[in-house]
């Protein structure tokens, strides 16, 4: 192999993200990427210390873009922008299933740029709450249920888990629906 020249970070990061997207999560090493950048694996280290930095690289990445299309999917203060805020959810899933998986990393640490764009994204799902006039304790146990309800959605579909002839996006639907009616009764 040839050494790349004017390889930088972003190219790599992109390239490490086609591969999560495109091939999963676990596929991804430090000799895979380097072979997809026909380059020697030694030279990834020039711009990453190892596997974990990149995928926490990979990973911060993942939830911001998660964050921009949750918040770009809210156009009003009504009670429908959850439905909004939730469809958006699972097309980034469905459009980014390796960044999808990013983001359900456990290897942040408190207090980093990750955690920061986390908070960010229960805050705007709290704002999008505020129509329901529920107190924080509750808003935190919606927030989970509903995380459940999507990434259920999200996981089963990944793995075919659906087989019934009925749209999915028809009992996403329904599900919330029938979920956020119960938080206001």
């Amino acid at each position: 192999m040839s050494p790349r020249i004017g390889l930088n970070f972003n190219e790599l990061l992109k390239t490490a993200i086609q591969i999560v997207d495109n091939e999963g999560w676990d596929v991804l090493t430090i000799s895979y990427l380097a072979k997809k950048l026909t380059i020697q694996p030694p030279s990834i280290y020039n711009h990453v210390k190892n596997l974990d930095e990149l995928k926490n690289s990979i990973a911060l990445y993942g939830i911001q873009q998660l964050y921009e299309e949750l918040h770009s999917s809210i156009c009003d203060q009504s009670k429908e922008a959850i439905f909004s805020l939730a469809f958006a959810y699972i097309h980034f899933a469905r459009k980014h299933p390796g960044l999808y998986q990013s983001t359900l990393s456990s290897t942040h640490t408190v207090g980093d740029e990750y955690t920061v764009v986390a908070t960010r994204i229960l805050e705007l799902i709290i704002e999008v709450l505020k129509p329901y006039d529920v107190n924080e304790i509750d808003q935190i146990h919606i927030v989970r249920g509903l995380r459940s309800i999507l990434h259920g959605f999200v996981s089963l579909e990944d793995h075919d888990g659906f087989g019934i002839n009925i749209p999915i996006d028809e009992s996403i639907r329904y599900v919330l629906k029938h979920y956020m009616m119960n938080i206001v009764s």
